[in-house]
């Protein structure tokens, strides 16, 4: 990416008339510099898998903490919204800023942490709306199991018998399923991370 911006800027350059030449050698190099910034910072993001990050169990410390640190600087960078890392880097290079020297310089976190919680914590709240809907989806599973084995005491044919049996097992099948999805260190670190925030975010009035 910081190539095919540089690059870019190489072709306005050439065509730029001989009395423009300076200012697009200033906008070259302002350019390159962004890219070397977005670059730099970028590389925090690799290490952040999904699946290891669905795995974090957070501290309501950790969660008061960043909540506290990102809080704090609303007044001082308003047009940076750092609860989301990902926006806040985009947000922080159009506004000629660094995401990484804010963080070093204003939060007790270090730029890794910030990452790290912004990260699980966006993935939380994300998901933490959808518990409640899985909840109310067991339920109506379970239900409709009870149904089809109410039905099967009634008097059938044999070819409503095997459409009903079949559709008990693939509601068996379907229920056994999101159990195990539901009991899973996962669902329940997710369950754990939401209802820890939703606390800390009461506490702190945010």
């Amino acid at each position: 990416m910081k190539n095919i911006i540089i690059l870019m800027i190489l072709a306005t350059l050439i065509f730029t008339g001989c009395g423009k030449l300076d200012d697009a050698k200033k906008a070259m190099n302002a350019v390159k510099q962004v890219a070397e910034m977005a670059e730099d910072t970028s590389d925090s993001f690799k290490d952040m898998d999904e699946e290891e990050v669905k795995k974090i169990k957070l501290k309501e410390k950790e969660i008061k903490s960043f909540f506290e640190n990102v809080t704090k600087l609303k007044d001082k960078y308003p047009d940076i919204h750092f609860q989301v890392a990902q926006v806040a880097l985009i947000e922080a290079i159009g506004t000629g800023e660094n995401l990484k020297d804010i963080v070093n310089k204003e939060m007790n976190l270090s730029f890794d942490e910030y990452i790290r919680l912004s990260t699980v914590i966006t993935l939380a709240e994300a998901s933490g709306a959808g518990l409640e809907l899985s909840k109310a989806m067991y339920e109506q599973m379970i239900l409709g199991k009870e149904t089809l084995e109410f039905q099967l005491n009634a008097v059938l044919t044999a070819e409503e018998k095997d459409e009903l049996e079949k559709a008990l097992n693939e509601a068996k099948q379907e229920i056994e399923n999101f159990e195990k999805e539901m009991n899973s260190d996962e669902y329940a670190n997710i369950k754990h991370n939401f209802e820890l925030i939703m606390k800390v975010r009461e506490d702190l009035d945010i």
